[in-house]
């Protein structure tokens, strides 16, 4: 069974929804847009915080606006609950910790949990990980969001083939 066939509203999360999620949410989105598959175009990419978390952080919105997206002010940090994941097809977390906290903490708000949760890596192929840096200020963003967009073009690949 594929995942990625069908999944028209996909969650992706990670810790504080601050700085991962938005960023890979938005490059999700962009990517969508330009491709030439019609149902690709449709899938809806929603981002969320498995803890609490404040703004999106001026690192992410400083990465999207190098990348060409000026509308960084619109981004607002949330976080999952049941009807959040209830409401998604696909959830996406940023690594294998939130995955499993995900699993663990909601085993009833779907059949199996383990079939419709997955790391962005693990989705898109990619054996290196994502480590959130959390409030490591001194830690290389640039890095993990450079890995955060080559998996997020990989899937993107991976949604025009299976559907």
């Amino acid at each position: 069974m594929n995942p990625l066939k069908n999944a028209m509203d996909i969650g992706i999360v990670c810790n504080d929804n601050t700085k991962l999620s938005p960023v890979a949410a938005v490059l999700l989105r962009s990517y969508a847009l330009q491709s030439s598959n019609p149902k690709v175009r449709d899938i809806q990419f929603y981002d969320a915080g498995y803890n609490r978390g404040g703004e999106v952080a001026d690192s992410a919105k400083g990465f999207l606006q190098q990348q060409g997206f000026g509308t960084t002010f619109m981004l607002e940090s949330k976080r999952i609950d049941k009807k959040w994941i209830k409401s998604k097809d696909l959830i996406l977390t940023i690594d294998k910790f939130i995955k499993r906290d995900i699993i663990y903490d909601y085993p009833l708000v779907h059949q199996d949990l383990k079939e419709k949760v997955f790391s962005l890596t693990e989705i898109a192929g990619i054996q290196e990980r994502i480590r959130d840096p959390g409030e490591d200020y001194e830690e290389d963003l640039d890095s993990v969001f450079l890995l955060i967009d080559k998996c997020c073009k990989i899937i993107i690949k991976k949604l025009e083939k299976a559907n």
